[in-house]
């Protein structure tokens, strides 16, 4: 059903007044809300700013015990690579002493014999041989001490050879001591009374994996006997500390 509105002037000019009257009371009731709204909006951006002072203030510390924790990380870090290098400076030192104890103890041996005629050989002979890492690859250095009985009263003269077993890609080879690099002689003489220190450098070529050594001492005295002497490599070499 639709509603007849009246064209009469009166009644439209009625229901123009009704519409002004509520249309005014509208907006000021609007004006109020938006107000009350406007009120309650800034609380709650004081509420807002407060509930984010605090945020920041955990975030404060929460970061002071952070950096607490990492500092502590470090030093727990620190200390233990401190305490690990400390066990490889006492490993390290403990071999070098146990080195020193048996060469101390080579020594006091070689002495012992000087002194004691009755407990060393008459006739030339071969106290020790070591050889000792360079730190480079294939150079080595070697020591080799000869001697003779106490109870000879004229120097020895003579010279030694040096012969290295081993093997370069599975297959056996020699290295005789004129085909290293670092020697330049086929042999190597010697002369003392009582002992000598002989050393040299053994420089082998790449890929060669020694496996023994040969020493050979001749004397040049007619009628004296020749010394050969072999040992495993590993028996005799020391690593570079």
């Amino acid at each position: 059903m639709i509603r007849h509105k009246c064209p009469h002037p009166y009644h439209q000019a009625k229901r123009q007044r009704f519409v002004e009257r509520y249309t005014l009371a509208i907006v000021i009731g609007c004006f109020v809300l938006l107000f009350i709204a406007g009120r309650f909006s800034v609380k709650s951006i004081a509420e807002y700013q407060v509930e984010n002072a605090s945020l920041q203030m955990s975030v404060d510390e929460l970061t002071d015990i952070n950096k607490e924790l990492l500092r502590q990380q470090d030093f727990v870090e620190n200390a233990k690579k401190i305490d690990e290098q400390a066990q490889k400076d006492s490993r390290h030192s403990l071999t070098k002493l146990n080195d020193e104890l048996s060469d101390v103890k080579q020594e006091l041996a070689f002495y012992q014999r000087v002194v004691a005629p009755e407990t060393v050989a008459k006739d030339l002979y071969i106290d020790s041989f070591k050889i000792n890492a360079t730190g480079k690859a294939g150079v080595y250095q070697y020591k080799l001490i000869v001697a003779q009985g106490v109870n000879k009263k004229r120097a020895v003269k003579g010279r030694y050879s040096l012969s290295v077993l081993g093997k370069v890609a599975g297959k056996e080879k020699v290295l005789l001591l004129e085909s290293m690099v670092a020697s330049k002689q086929k042999t190597k003489r010697f002369v003392f009374k009582y002992y000598e220190l002989l050393t040299g450098a053994l420089v082998f070529e790449e890929g060669f994996m020694p496996e023994q050594v040969v020493v050979t001492v001749t004397p040049s005295s007619k009628g004296a006997a020749t010394v050969r002497q072999q040992w495993f490599w590993r028996e005799i070499t020391k690593p570079n500390l």
